[in-house]
């Protein structure tokens, strides 16, 4: 997950590189233009015992905010 955050430079990366450099994520789209991209560490185990690196876009399609959200439970599932 923090190797995926490098990637991502918070005011300067668009969607197209965070595409090109961390693949396709879950997205959730608001009619506001913003959209959420959720990368999950494991996506085959149950969401409590994910980590997940979250993106929010602004309308412009540039990078608004970032956060790590940190596996929480029994990491051996």
């Amino acid at each position: 997950m923090q190797t995926a955050s490098e990637a991502v430079a918070i005011g300067t990366s668009s969607k197209q590189e965070v595409m090109a450099a961390l693949g396709p994520a879950t997205v959730v789209r608001f009619d506001s233009g913003y959209e959420v991209w959720v990368y999950r560490k494991n996506p085959l185990r149950s969401e409590a015992a994910n980590a997940e690196f979250v993106i929010l876009f602004a309308p412009s399609g540039i990078v608004k905010k970032t956060r790590i959200r940190p596996a929480y439970g029994r990491q051996d599932l």
